[in-house]
């Protein structure tokens, strides 16, 4: 990743994160995307507040606001929008603003239109790239045998979870990792979990062994002790 912006680079340090993905990933050739939670860290770091959004318009189909920044005595704003034709999250009041607070991080921190925040597109999204990945996978998955179908028709049901799961697995998050396993009953996680990535599973070996550790049998206990 030689040809990240090195103000990125110098940010992503900062807050103990690596650059590569999930935090950060080629777009194109030269053009990056930095993940939500990255900014996030970053602007917390740097002490970066927010006004109140100002909307601008609100509809059933359409929401786009206006959101101002401030890192000490520089001020920045920028809009954010959303609606079905530029993403797939039904919620598009908080996807407005999520837009919108990225770019004025982006811009106070100086390096808006050398890098891209994930929500700029949703196919930059880890979501959207898991999701496209998903959809290619099913493509390819006419002659699957009655298991695997049974699995991808699961994970389609269940894709909200699959995202926070497969995130909460990339924060290390165990217990809140553990917390979505549990929401399942015992024949569901058997689906979830069950195909192998060599057949088809959505889930990688790695993320599948992550439930296997101490650490999640741990957290697991914990969890029912307390009645989920």
């Amino acid at each position: 990743m030689s040809d990240v912006p090195e103000a990125v680079l110098k940010e992503l340090k900062a807050v103990n994160l690596k650059a590569e993905e999930p935090n950060i990933w080629p777009v194109r050739k030269g053009v990056w995307a930095v993940r939500h939670f990255a900014l996030e860290r970053i602007a917390a770091r740097k002490g970066i507040t927010f006004d109140a959004p100002t909307p601008l318009t609100v509809t059933a189909d359409f929401v786009a606001l206006s959101v101002t920044g401030h890192m000490g005595d520089v001020s920045e704003w920028s809009l954010g929008e959303a609606s079905a034709s530029t993403t797939r999250n039904a919620y598009y009041c908080a996807m407005a603003e999520k837009r919108a607070k990225d770019r004025v991080i982006l811009k106070l921190i100086g390096v808006h239109g050398q890098v891209y925040a994930e929500d700029e597109a949703d196919d930059f999204t880890e979501q959207g790239k898991q999701m496209t990945e998903l959809e290619e996978k099913l493509k390819a998955l006419t002659a699957a045998g009655t298991s695997l179908m049974a699995h991808v028709e699961f994970v389609r049901d269940n894709w909200e979870s699959v995202v926070k799961i497969k995130e909460a697995i990339a924060d290390n998050d165990v217990m809140y990792a553990n917390q979505l396993h549990e929401e399942f009953e015992n024949p569901e996680k058997e689906l979830l979990l069950g195909t192998a990535t060599r057949k088809g599973g959505i889930f990688t070996t790695a993320e599948r062994q992550f439930f296997r550790s101490n650490e999640s049998y741990n957290a697991r206990k914990e969890l029912h002790q307390n009645g989920k």
